[in-house]
């Protein structure tokens, strides 16, 4: 037989196998259909392709999973899809259709055979959208994380306290270990890891420190007696709480972050303070005067004062310009070592007094503060009725304090003669005088509201114009009225009546 007959009894062989095989093909599996045995997420296929990749999505999605930190915590249970599972169930349809019918037609064959016997599996193509983990985790981080504690001194018992590490939710932990979870069926647990932070200051290093100077000190003095006892052991507690905190060479401190939340679970109680201008009873009254107590220290310590904010009106335990209000976590006291050495705070009570010290290794400046009242406005007055009351019976709810604005300068002289002068304002807005009347009082009979021209009036003058409102003899009162002070409404006192028109400390 001649070369050519041969070459044409060849093709017209490869014809025929290949017209068989698709014959076959089109026989067994037509277009459109899944190779028979074919799994998907590790199970057969049964019925209409994309119901099934539908079901086997929504079985991912509900899968729950068990939450807990890894000290064993427990946060309860979610599902994968309320943790941020998504499953792109098109492109598991279009994976699992294409499977045996592209490619190489023995390919095809080859994974015909094996989709019979089972080998073939079409994974669930699933992302994960990270924003409604880390939202729930984020509801435990407060209650789970917590700061390093750094050594501090303890000067009255002449020892230190140790130190203690710090623990941070770590939020791309937690991702990675519910992607784990997402893609092991058998992982039940997803487990939130927490990374270790180390405390700033260690005992051995505070039990070296040199604190042989007194860089600052202040003393204020306060009342235990009746309604003010409890506000008294809120000074205690914020002052135990300050007590040997290290200040490390260019480090910044929040009153706040270390006296922490004014809360009863933090040691606080209730007891009178100022909110929105009027004395209420909240929890961690008292804690204004050790924030300003500090300050005073702090600034006549020659440390940096990078926030702070007066009162709303003058302080009774401390000169204007001198204080510092604060309110957690949103009005704060901010400071700054600015010294070569660290600085230590000494903080204690002693009966009715609080004393604050600065402590280091040498006093590098001296500071003079001087203060001058630059305006006084006087106080406004609202008038309340209250059906409790009768007669000419009238309740004091708060004294009227007159308003200041003060220029106060700090100046820091430092060992070298170097100077530095800072300068600013403070005001200090005049405090409402509240009355509680009884209904159809005649308003005629309270005293007469100073006026701005009063402002420069002397000191027994302004003491009339802000007279206790028990003392019904005053001449603007009238006679018959009989005045009680509500529970908090303690009569100013000549410092927040009269104060001096300037001031100069130096230390």
């Amino acid at each position: 037989m001649g070369f050519l007959p041969r070459i044409g009894i060849l093709i017209v062989l490869a014809g025929a196998t290949l017209g068989a095989a698709q014959h076959a093909r089109t026989r067994y599996l037509p277009p459109g259909e899944t190779l028979p045995g074919l799994r998907v997420d590790g199970e057969s296929i049964t019925g209409p392709l994309k119901t099934f990749v539908s079901a086997r999505a929504a079985l991912l999605r509900d899968r729950k999973v068990h939450l807990a930190s890894d000290k064993g915590d427990d946060l309860g249970e979610r599902t994968l899809g309320e943790l941020g599972l998504k499953v792109d169930e098109d492109a598991v349809v279009t994976r699992a259709a294409r499977v045996g019918h592209v490619g190489a037609l023995f390919a095809r064959a080859g994974a015909e055979e094996r989709a019979a016997r089972g080998e073939i599996d079409v994974p669930l193509v699933w992302s994960l959208e990270t924003a409604p983990f880390v939202q729930i985790v984020a509801q435990y981080k407060e209650s789970l994380d917590a700061p390093p504690s750094s050594a501090r001194l303890d000067l009255e018992h002449r020892s230190v306290v140790p130190e203690r590490a710090g623990r941070y939710l770590d939020a791309f932990g937690a991702v990675a270990a519910l992607e784990h979870a997402i893609g092991d069926a058998s992982v039940h647990d997803v487990v939130i890891p927490f990374s270790e932070v180390a405390p700033r200051v260690t005992g051995d290093f505070v039990s070296k420190l040199d604190v042989h100077s007194v860089l600052g000190s202040f003393d204020t003095w306060f009342s235990r007696s009746g309604d003010q006892k409890r506000r008294g052991q809120n000074i205690d507690v914020a002052a135990s709480k300050l007590d040997g905190v290290v200040l490390m060479p260019g480090e910044i401190v929040s009153f706040n972050t270390i006296v922490g939340d004014r809360s009863e679970d933090n040691g606080f109680q209730k007891s009178w303070e100022i909110y929105k201008g009027e004395m209420v009873e909240g929890v961690g009254g008292g804690t204004c005067q050790v924030a300003s107590t500090l300050h005073a220290a702090a600034f006549f310590g020659g440390l940096e004062v990078l926030e702070r904010l007066p009162h709303s009106r003058p302080s009774a335990y401390i000169p204007m310009g001198l204080d510092s209000t604060v309110v957690y976590p949103i009005v704060d006291l901010k400071l700054r070592n600015p010294h070569s050495f660290p600085v230590v705070v000494h903080a204690k009570t002693d009966g009715a007094k609080l004393t604050i010290q600065l402590l280091g290794a040498g006093r590098p400046t001296k500071v003079t503060f001087s203060r001058e009242v630059l305006e006084t406005k006087t106080w406004p007055r609202k008038i309340e009725e209250d059906v409790r009351l009768t007669g000419n019976h009238v309740l004091v709810k708060q004294h009227g304090i007159r308003g200041y604005r003060i220029k106060r300068t700090r100046v820091v002289t430092f060992d070298d003669g170097r100077r530095k002068v800072e300068t600013n304002v403070d005001i200090y807005p005049p405090t409402t005088e509240i009355y509680a009347v009884p209904p159809g009082f005649d308003d005629g009979k309270l005293p007469a509201l100073p006026t701005d021209d009063d402002a420069n009036a002397d000191a027994n003058a302004n003491a009339n114009a802000n007279a206790n409102a028990n003392a019904n003899a005053s001449a603007n009162t009238a006679p018959d009225v009989v005045y009680n002070d509500a529970p908090g409404a303690h009569a100013p006192t000549t410092t927040q009546k009269t104060p001096e028109k300037s001031l100069t400390l130096t230390r």
